[in-house]
């Protein structure tokens, strides 16, 4: 019940400003999944908001009841771009531990093994995603999207992705811009729980893995 009201209140203080895709709970490990299906009618109202059992991981359907809702009072300015259409969208679901988690000193030494080599994200949003790492570059391939960034380590266990090429005009606009990472959790020598940030906007925590 503490976590069904701390998202009510979260929820009421966040109708009216920029869409939240992330909330931190206390009934999942790591981070947990729903994505849903919304449809945007003439006037820029969503108009039907479903979930998505493939794309949605998370099991606590008092709080996803209300995430749909919450997703059903988003209006948009009746010229937007997106009426008459609908659209995949991903919540995520956050260990509330993970705003306050910190790498102890023995986590930092395993840090060099996530700095060359091919990675993957590990969920079931991006599984088809493939990162290749090296000292200067990264590279990610998502079917025939492909995405170059400068890599630049800033600290032990932070990181900055800069784009540098993009292969499709609609993600031009990125160009130059800078994705600031931290990884704040290890799960294994091999996996970790990084927060991202991209242009103060975008904030993402996720996992990234590397394969064997």
């Amino acid at each position: 019940m503490k976590t069904v009201l701390y998202l009510i209140f979260f929820l009421s203080l966040n109708l009216n400003a920029q869409i939240q895709n992330e909330f931190y709970v206390d009934d999942v490990e790591n981070i947990e999944y729903l994505t849903v299906n919304f449809c945007v009618n003439n006037e820029g109202k969503t108009s039907n908001v479903t979930v998505i059992p493939s794309k949605t991981t998370y099991k606590n359907q008092d709080i996803i009841n209300q995430v749909i809702e919450y997703r059903k009072s988003i209006e948009y300015y009746p010229d937007t771009n997106l009426k008459n259409n609908c659209y995949d969208y991903t919540f995520n679901f956050v260990n509330s531990k993970l705003q306050k988690s910190q790498l102890t000193e023995s986590d930092l030494k395993l840090i060099n093994n996530f700095k060359n080599g091919k990675f993957k994200y590990a969920d079931i949003i991006f599984p088809d995603v493939t990162i290749i790492r090296t000292n200067e570059n990264q590279i990610e391939q998502n079917g025939d999207e492909i995405f170059k960034y400068k890599i630049e380590w800033t600290s032990p266990n932070s990181y900055s992705i800069k784009y540098l090429e993009v292969n499709k005009k609609e993600y031009e606009y990125l160009l130059g811009e800078k994705i600031n990472v931290e990884i704040i959790k290890l799960i294994s020598p091999k996996k970790y729980i990084y927060k991202s940030n991209l242009l103060d906007r975008t904030i993402i925590t996720g996992i990234i893995e590397k394969p064997d």
